[in-house]
């Protein structure tokens, strides 16, 4: 027989982990591409109303994509330490939840930090410190594209963990 609340909570913990990566792999294959190519003011007009979405939309997906997966390891687990911590599968599956806690604690602190700084200068009617701007742009690429890739290691492992045990 079916296992409802198992399927449930790996349903909910795929679907918010594709919203992640997803959004993720969108700024970076998508926007970081196309904005660039638009002429500047409405690039800046994207970005105005782009930024306070992402900056909610991906954090808000991250969250629920550990909330729920780490539920889901501990259910798989009965909630037993030694298979938990014991076995080859419970670690793998603690190492993609640690790994996922630390790309969100990246993506907020340098992803978020730099987009919020990054809106509040094309906020302003004439900003006259172009480098700090385009400093601040960097660093957001950098940062979208290191947790992109860190996401298709943790999705690399949890394919694996789902063949092999």
């Amino acid at each position: 027989m079916v296992d409802l609340v198992a399927l449930t909570l790996r349903y909910l913990h795929i679907a918010f982990g594709i919203a992640w990566i997803g959004g993720l792999a969108y700024g970076v294959g998508v926007l970081r591409l196309a904005l660039p190519r638009a002429d500047p003011p409405a690039s800046q007009g994207v970005l105005r109303h782009l930024i306070p979405i992402a900056i909610r939309y991906i954090p808000f997906a991250a969250v629920m994509t550990i909330l729920f997966g780490a539920v889901l390891y501990l259910y798989m687990g009965v909630f037993d330490p030694t298979i938990l911590l014991g076995s080859i599968w419970g670690l793998l599956l603690l190492s993609s939840l640690l790994l996922a806690l630390g790309t969100f604690a990246y993506g907020t602190v340098w992803g978020i930090g730099s987009a919020k700084k990054f809106l509040t200068h094309l906020e302003e009617e004439a900003c006259d410190h172009r480098d700090v701007v385009v400093g601040l742009q960097r660093r957001f690429n950098r940062v979208q594209i290191g947790a992109l890739v860190l996401g298709l290691i943790i999705i690399g492992i949890m394919v694996y963990v789902g063949q092999a045990f």
